[in-house]
């Protein structure tokens, strides 16, 4: 039983630790790793990434799973809006 569970958290951690790395390393998510659903409502909210959801291989950062889940009921149109208010104010 034991050994299941561990392979169970080794083959997790493998899993888990390239994306881990790569924002270790330095890796941005879109919108300068602003939550992309704040942006959506017109307000700037720095994340550290660490909830994040790739759409068409570009990284999107959110500053809780909540914020990622209201995003993604309408991610295309949430991500126009996002794109919009993000060039409108840098």
């Amino acid at each position: 039983m034991n050994k299941v569970v561990l392979a169970a958290a080794v083959a997790a951690a493998m899993v888990a630790a390239p994306v881990s790395a790569a924002f270790a390393a330095g890796a941005a998510g879109e919108f300068g790793n602003n939550c992309a659903f704040g942006l959506t409502k017109g307000v700037k909210k720095y994340t550290d990434c660490s909830v994040m959801e790739k759409i068409d291989g570009k990284v999107y950062c959110f500053s809780k799973q909540s914020a990622k889940e209201e995003f993604m009921k309408d991610s295309k149109g949430n991500l126009e809006k996002a794109e919009s208010f993000y060039n409108d104010n840098q």
